[in-house]
C-alpha cells in the first residue's frame, strides 16, 4: 500500500512501512499545510490533526507517529500546493477529495475561530482540487455544525 502512497507523493523514495492508504497520508500533508498557514503551529492543531486522523480517516495509534513524520516531510519537500494538488488531482476521486477538505476545515475550526491566513488556504485548496465553491462550503458546514 505504501508503495502507491510513494508513487503519488514521492516516487523516488520507498523505505518506510505498507501500513498508510492514501487518503490518510494526503489528508495529514494537506492539514500540517493548513496547521502552519497563519505562521502558528500549536499544540491544539498537533492534537486535532492526530484527533482527526484517528477518528475520521482510522489511523491506529502505533502508526500516527510514522505517518505524521511521512506527511511533514511529504510537506517540507513539495515546492508548492500546485505540485502537490495536481498528484491529489491525479490519484483521488471527487468523494476522496470531499474527505480531506472536510477534515482540514475540522483543524480550521480547532480553535473556534477562521484565520483569514487558513480561509484563504482553504479556498485556494478546493480550487486547486477540484471542488466546487458550494462543495467547499457544504463541507464548512458540516463541521461547523458539529
Amino acid at each position: 500500500m505504501l508503495k502507491r502512497l510513494l508513487q503519488v507523493f514521492a516516487p523516488a523514495e520507498a523505505h518506510h512501512s505498507e501500513n498508510f492508504d492514501r487518503i490518510p497520508l494526503a489528508a495529514a500533508v494537506l492539514l500540517l499545510e493548513v496547521a502552519h498557514a497563519d505562521g502558528d503551529y500549536h499544540v491544539e492543531e498537533e492534537k486535532m490533526i492526530e484527533t482527526v486522523m484517528k477518528n475520521h480517516f482510522s489511523v491506529a495509534d502505533e502508526l500516527l507517529e510514522e505517518l505524521l513524520a511521512l506527511a511533514e516531510k511529504t510537506r517540507q519537500d513539495s515546492s508548492d500546493l500546485h505540485q502537490f494538488t495536481r498528484k491529489i488531482n491525479k490519484a483521488f476521486n471527487q468523494t476522496e477529495k470531499e474527505q480531506i477538505i472536510e477534515a482540514i476545515w475540522k483543524l480550521v475550526y480547532a480553535d473556534g475561530r477562521l484565520d483569514h491566513f487558513e480561509e484563504a488556504l482553504m479556498r485556494q485548496l478546493g480550487t486547486l482540487i477540484g471542488l466546487s465553491h458550494r462543495q467547499l462550503i457544504e463541507a464548512k458546514l458540516r463541521v461547523a455544525k458539529k
